[in-house]
């Protein structure tokens, strides 16, 4: 007989259920076809290139913690929707009180998961957040160069804040030298995106 527990089959179809709402929580970005991108969009591409980046450049991490931090990372967002770093730039949202509504979102979803589950993803969610450990900080990085990723592709026209797309991956993705190589290609494909559409590409936003 198999052991398991039928109480907690039927607590992580709850998760599951909290967490299908990431389909539908819409970010600032647009996708290429022109509809409002979704976060769990962003988690799965973020998934993606965190195990193609680290084999390509041969990175001492571990790959299947890496992964799991991508799938995690904005979990809170279930229940919050995304609160947009741009917010918290503009000063629309205080940095404190987008990490108060995320804190509080988490132990709700607490409550869908058997304790064992539980704290293995708020473990994760929390190691990102906090971004102390080498995974965490790559992570932090990849995550910042999808989402610019995201503005060359189609964010661009919707953005007042130029500078801020221009830079808006660096301070993250110097702590991980290795990606700087795709920091500069990132830079160069921005360029022509911003010379395509008559914005200004300062100097300042090559220097990595």
């Amino acid at each position: 007989m198999l052991d398991y527990s039928l109480e907690n089959i039927e607590k992580i179809f709850n998760f599951l259920q909290e967490a299908e709402k990431l389909k539908s929580t819409l970010r600032y970005c647009h996708t290429t076809s022109g509809r409002k991108e979704s976060t769990a969009e962003h988690s799965w591409r973020l998934a993606l290139m965190s195990f193609m980046i680290a084999e390509e450049l041969k990175l001492d991490l571990d790959l299947n913690r890496v992964m799991k931090i991508a799938l995690v990372h904005d979990l809170a967002e279930a229940l919050t929707w995304d609160i947009d770093a741009i917010l918290v730039a503009n000063g629309e949202v205080t940095k404190e009180e987008k990490e108060r509504q995320e804190i509080e979102a988490m132990k709700k979803i607490q409550a869908t998961l058997p304790d064992s589950l539980w704290k293995s993803i708020f473990d994760l969610w929390n190691e990102y957040n906090e971004a102390k450990t080498k995974e965490a900080i790559f992570m932090k990085a990849l995550d910042k160069l999808e989402t610019s990723v995201q503005f060359e592709e189609t964010g661009y026209e919707i953005y007042d804040n130029h500078e801020y797309i221009a830079i808006y991956p660096d301070k993250h993705v110097k702590k991980v030298p290795e990606l700087l190589g795709f920091l500069k290609e990132l830079k160069k494909r921005l360029k022509v995106e911003f010379e395509k559409w008559g914005f200004e590409w300062r100097d300042e936003y090559d220097v990595v």
